[in-house]
């Protein structure tokens, strides 16, 4: 018989469409899979709604974490989070499931809520891996522009702390544009990160553990039209992702340790994706994404089909995993 799962996904920030694109892949695959029977779950505040394909839509009981439906009930045994953004790539989904007992596929709420956190995460890491300097804001503090300009220089990059998909992420290239940019970001986030810009090639490297093995999947290099990979390049398909990545093998073998340990250090759980800048042969750190997407389209699928694998067998080994840690 089948397990019953929910794949978690929409929420209410800015990401939430590609959240529900990424979900409703991961349903597919999942079914395609063959052990498992996925539910497409809409999360939005307190309101978690399951839609059947002839428009019937149903709550959600987070007593039980179970679905009563004509056929019968439904009660899931695994949640696969596919929420980009806040619920589900926060801690916030994950506290509620851990007090619940029910298995995920993420890391737990601590290693959320840190990596969500760019500034966090990144003095979380210090001593381990290179990154860029970067100044701290608070939206009740002052904007010393002049010490900006004195300690990251230009260009830098301003970038809300806790948002993801580079939304709300600007790129400055003097003092003269630095406030309005900073600003905007506040509009979206009471923390911002002022980040030095460091020219070179940009190079996501996934990862996922299965069975107490490290699997580092193909390297990917990003190559955007614009300034830098933004929210608009990100999605419509206008950016060259490559894979595996035309880079020297002694770089790849870096990133590649520098991905184990950022991982394990921060104790991620299913599949992680991390960008780095390469600049003179050394991968800058930039940020870790714990709930990567999963379209057809993105960047992790990319590199799991350029390793040969599948994705419907590998997102059924995650919720495998999932279940058999509890």
């Amino acid at each position: 018989m089948k397990r019953n799962i929910a794949v978690l996904c929409g929420g209410t920030s800015g990401e939430r469409e590609i959240s529900l694109l990424t979900a409703g892949q991961v349903v597919d695959w999942l079914r395609e899979c063959g052990r498992y029977e996925p539910y497409m779950v809409d999360v939005q505040g307190a309101s978690w709604r399951y839609a059947e394909a002839d428009g019937g839509a149903y709550d959600v009981d987070k007593n039980t974490f179970g679905l009563a439906l004509p056929k019968g009930y439904v009660q899931f045994e695994a949640a696969f989070i596919a929420n980009h953004g806040t619920p589900g790539e926060n801690g916030l989904l994950q506290g509620y499931l851990e007090m619940m007992g029910i298995p995920f596929t993420t890391g737990g709420v601590f290693t959320e809520a840190l990596t969500f956190h760019k500034s966090a995460c990144k003095r979380y890491l210090a001593g381990l891996v290179p990154m860029a300097e970067s100044v701290d804001l608070h939206s009740e503090g002052a904007l010393d522009v002049a010490g900006v300009t004195a300690k990251l220089g230009y260009p830098l990059f301003v970038k809300p702390n806790d948002n993801g998909s580079s939304v709300g992420v600007h790129r400055v290239a003097s003092a003269e544009e630095l406030p309005r940019a900073v600003d905007e970001a506040f509009s979206v986030s009471q923390d911002v990160m002022l980040e030095q810009g460091i020219a070179g090639r940009e190079i996501s490297c996934g990862m996922v553990c299965l069975g107490g093995r490290d699997v580092v999947l193909p390297l990917a290099e990003i190559v955007s039209p614009a300034a830098f990979f933004d929210y608009q390049t990100k999605y419509d398909g206008s950016t060259q992702e490559i894979c595996p990545a035309p880079i020297p093998e002694e770089e790849a073998e870096r990133i590649r340790g520098y991905m184990r340990t950022i991982y394990h250090r921060l104790g991620c759980r299913g599949i992680a994706r991390a960008d780095f800048i390469v600049a003179d042969g050394v991968p800058y750190f930039l940020e870790i994404n714990t709930v990567p997407g999963m379209t057809a389209q993105s960047i992790v699928p990319r590199m799991v089909r350029t390793m040969g694998w599948g994705m419907p067998e590998l997102l059924g080994q995650l919720v495998d995993e999932a279940i058999g840690s509890r």
